[in-house]
């Protein structure tokens, strides 16, 4: 036992139940069970909870959902020092105490020194004597001395009087340094300067180091010394460095699940495919990840009218919401080395929003085809033609870009392959090409997909309404909001859809969830337990108008975060573009499309012709009229089937011949006998089964079932698929009996970060397919490192995503892997465990 150790009273803790989160030094816990104190497993079963990191999720949990004191470890260094039982106020770790994040230096000073050292350290900050840059406030009482002109050259250092500290106490609130400057009550003398800037020293014990702090709100740090007086300058916004330079450490988070749609929460398509510009994708490979998301060719809906998905140029950012699962043939987004792809989708949800009534605003008089003239909904695009800017090049599949041709095409529009005067409409990303420019000049009606997307729905040609239907102001991949980390409050289907794309578009990272690294929350009303968390911690709030003049060029928008217009929550429609920013744009529809008689009558002929060749012969023989008789068969030898990637009507068909022939439609995962597949997919049905069934087969399985009115043996019909099996390096059948022998993820926990995409419920019907087990909460370093020592114990590994590395910094520091969701989605399809493919760097 150490000398402090035997220093401990006797049952100076007996009464102290404590639970550690984070990491603190072992000598804490060593000197708390020499004090007869308790170390329990669960928070919930604690008195007191021993914690450095005031961020981390559980301290935020232990305060306010239990009622527990936090303390840091010195409440129990210095408790043994006094030999008893020091009060815990005083001690907490969190943000929310009045010098948090204050490190003062008190040169100078010494009748004052011990009080007002006592007071800074009791309140949350630290002090030291020497003037480094750890520093954050420089006390004195008079603006003279060397330490006095060194701080006046580096801004992010304030200078205060003592006043400053006892007036914070005094009123429990931190006050503005600017109002303490020293030189509102001294006239400055001319001094010489003999003291350089202490850039290395650490002689005040500090530990570890920290990263220089930018300016912040008032800061009193002066340009030059040349002047008696300094007049206070504007107050300043601290950019997102200000955040990330906080501690390392597991960020409190907080979510609020309210502001999920239902559709959200019941789930949500998975086929999307990241956008990143070619000269990004070797940079972000080289520091991040092996590859960036590819989605699988889903096929077009028999009526060939599939909807155009400009959303799909960023992955959607799960919400973190409870026990949400994905159903049916949602694809998981596939990971190849792909440039950008814009992704043709039909979305249950988006079809409901259709439905919606949209006001869009009356500006001046615009138009969409000339008014009176009755165009069918089956050819509203009838008189429109369209050449298309910037997203061919975005297209690593360019059968795509066939598919919205043929969609135009089918709605009664044209499509050109250059801009001539015969074309209405440019459909374009970005204002930055030369193609926009000409279209500008010529008065063509430049729009985005967004728009496109949008009238397919509606079946009519609308102006222009949201921000998100006109082509950015900026070069596709230049990030404007790349310091951001956004979330979002109040706003729901649609317009909560089109902010995540806004923010991703701009450069911005965007969480479901709130936590003190987000930089800026996105209102639709002042309310909201989310908005009362960034109120706490000081994160602007601001409306969507905010992001939408950023989109179309205001990037003043950046610096002008506290402007009125940003804080107006009035808005009928908050999405809708600047009218100062867009005006150009809209000069164009105040001119209508005009159809000629001629035109009408040419689309009614071509869309009877389709009628007549859409109908099928009238004696074709069907599978569907074999009848075969309903069996009875043992539990045993009745197969449970389950089918992905198939349309509605197919997959109808499929359960009436399972049934016919005595088989059972699985209802459940884990009693999954036989799946049912064209191909591989990377749906959330195909990589569960891949651990549990017995038999993946391809439809012809069932047909010949069918004909012999019994269940075929399936050798002769398991799914082969070379294109994919070539690509993912894999063999299916392999992984098959690899899956039959030992679940991959057996003994295997897992930490997923709530921003995860795909999202957390779809990861975790995955992964415990495969024998995995999710943890719920985030695991300390000293758990993983029990973890990892003790071999009998399961491993953890740690999943996140790019929007999410703010919440692993502290895994990083320490040198912890951690993994993209590619370790779970194509390790469970390959049967293998990778651990460095997929590991962030």
């Amino acid at each position: 036992m150490s000398d402090e150790e035997s220093k401990v009273p006797d049952e100076l803790f007996k009464d102290v139940k404590f639970y550690v989160v984070g990491d603190i030094d072992d000598k804490v816990v060593q000197l708390l069970k020499a004090g007869k104190g308790k170390e329990v497993s669960y928070n919930a079963l604690a008195t007191h909870i021993i914690a450095e990191d005031g961020d981390n999720p559980e301290v935020g949990e232990s305060r306010e959902v239990f009622d527990l004191p936090v303390v840091k470890p010195s409440w129990v260094i210095l408790s043994v020092r006094c030999g008893d039982l020091l009060p815990v106020t005083g001690f907490s770790p969190e943000s929310g105490q009045i010098f948090f994040g204050v490190t003062a230096c008190l040169p100078k000073l010494p009748d004052d020194l011990n009080a007002l050292w006592a007071y800074v350290t009791f309140y949350g900050g630290d002090c030291q004597l020497n003037l480094n840059k750890n520093i954050t406030h420089l006390v004195v009482k008079e603006p003279k001395g060397a330490k006095f002109e060194c701080a006046l050259k580096h801004p992010y250092i304030k200078i205060v009087t003592p006043d400053w500290i006892t007036d914070s106490v005094k009123g429990n609130t931190r006050k503005d340094e600017e109002l303490y400057h020293p030189r509102l009550t001294y006239i400055e003398e001319e001094e010489e300067s003999d003291e350089s800037y202490d850039q290395g020293s650490r002689s005040d014990g500090s530990t570890s180091p920290r990263p220089s702090r930018p300016s912040s709100a008032g800061s009193s740090c002066a340009d030059s010394s040349d002047s008696p007086r300094r007049r206070p300058g504007p107050k300043k916004l601290s950019s997102i460095s200000a955040a990330l330079s906080r501690k390392p450490g597991t960020e409190r988070m907080f979510d609020d699940s309210d502001d999920d749609s239902p559709a959200e929460k019941e789930g949500r398509n998975l086929n999307w495919t990241q956008v990143v510009a070619p000269s990004a994708v070797a940079a972000t490979n080289a520091t991040r990840r092996r590859g960036v998301p590819a989605v699988s060719k889903e096929p077009v809906g028999p009526s060939g009218t599939g909807l155009i998905n400009p959303g799909a140029t960023v992955p959607p950012v799960a919400e973190n919401t409870a026990g949400g699962g994905v159903t049916g043939s949602e694809a998981v987004p596939e990971w190849s080395p792909a440039a950008r792809t814009l992704r043709n989708i039909t979305n249950n949800s988006d079809m409901q929003q259709a439905n919606r009534p949209t006001t869009a605003p009356h500006i001046s008089q615009l138009f969409g085809h000339e008014p009176g003239q009755e165009i069918p909904e089956d050819g509203f695009l009838l008189g429109c033609v369209f050449a298309i800017a910037d997203y061919p090049e975005q297209m690593a599949d360019k059968q795509l870009l066939a598919t919205w041709k043929r969609v135009i095409q089918t709605c009664g529009g044209t499509v050109d392959s250059s801009l001539n005067s015969r074309c209405t409409h440019l459909l374009c990303e970005s204002q930055v090409s030369s193609m926009y420019v000409q279209a500008l000049r010529e008065g063509k009606r430049c729009v985005t997909a967004h728009w496109l997307n949008t009238i397919l729905k509606k079946k009519r040609m609308v102006p222009p309404h949201r921000t998100l239907h006109l082509p950015f102001a900026f070069p596709p991949g230049a990030k404007p909001c790349s310091q951001h980390i956004i979330s979002l409050t109040g706003f729901v289907d649609t317009d909560r859809d089109d902010l995540k794309l806004m923010a991703y578009l701009a450069g911005a990272r965007y969480t479901g969830y709130l936590c003190r690294s987000n930089t800026v929350l996105v209102c639709k009303v002042l309310s909201g337990l989310k908005f009362e968390k960034a109120k706490e911690w000081k994160i602007p709030c601001v409306n969507a108008q905010w992001l939408c003049d950023i989109l179309l060029g205001n990037f003043d928008a950046l610096r002008q975060i506290q402007h009125s217009r940003y804080s107006n929550y009035n808005h009928a429609e908050p999405l809708v573009p600047n009218q100062l920013l867009v005006h150009n744009l809209l000069g164009a529809w105040r001119t209508p499309v005009k159809v000629s008689a001629e035109a009408l009558a040419s689309l009614k002929l071509l869309q009877k012709q389709r009628v007549m060749d859409s109908q099928p012969p009238s004696k074709k023989a069907r599978l569907e009229e074999i009848q075969s008789p309903n069996k009875k068969l043992s539990p045993e030898s009745t197969p449970h089937v389950a089918f992905t990637g198939f349309e509605p009507i197919q997959v109808q068909q499929f359960i009436k011949r399972v049934r016919a022939l005595g088989g059972e439609l699985s209802d459940s995962d884990q009693k999954t006998t036989h799946l049912v597949a064209g191909r591989v997919t990377r749906t959330v049905k195909f990589l569960a089964a891949m651990s549990i069934v017995k038999h993946i087969v391809t439809p012809e399985w069932l047909e010949e079932s069918c004909r012999s009115q019994k269940f075929v043996d399936e050798q002769s019909y398991i799914l082969r698929d070379a294109e994919a099996e070539v690509l993912f390096d894999f063999s299916l059948e392999e992984s098959l009996k690899r899956a039959n022998n030992t679940p991959l993820f057996k003994g295997k926990y897992f930490y997923i970060t709530p921003g995860i995409c795909p999202s957390l419920g779809t990861m975790k019907a995955i992964l415990e397919s495969a024998g995995g087990k999710l943890l719920p909460k985030q695991p300390s370093y000293r758990k993983i490192m029990e973890h990892k020592q003790n071999k009998n114990l399961p491993e953890i590994i740690l999943i996140s995503c790019e929007n999410d590395l703010h919440l692993c910094r502290d895994f990083f520091l320490k040198n912890i892997d951690v993994h993209n969701a590619e370790f779970i989605l194509t390790g469970v399809l390959i049967q293998k465990l990778d651990y460095d493919s997929y590991k962030f760097t």
